[in-house]
């Protein structure tokens, strides 16, 4: 699908939306950058649900005790 301004967001859309739809766990930040490519999740989370996708958000934390937030795609 042809999702945002320019070819580059519309791609990292695309990629995070596909991402999403196979994978029920979700994705973090640090995933995205690492599997994706995606530097801004936040961002494009956005842009998916100005767009009509329901995307949950989960805050939790890793072993060391970071904070991290889970986006995935929520039950319609």
């Amino acid at each position: 699908p042809n999702i945002g301004r320019n070819g580059m967001k519309a791609t990292q859309n695309a990629k995070l939306l596909n991402h999403l739809e196979r994978n029920p766990r979700g994705i973090s930040t640090l995933e995205a950058m690492e599997q994706l490519r995606i530097l801004r999740l936040s961002q494009r989370i956005i842009e998916l649900e100005r767009l009509g996708y329901l995307i949950e958000h989960r805050a939790g934390k890793t072993v060391g005790g970071a904070r991290v937030v889970r986006y995935r795609r929520a039950e319609e």
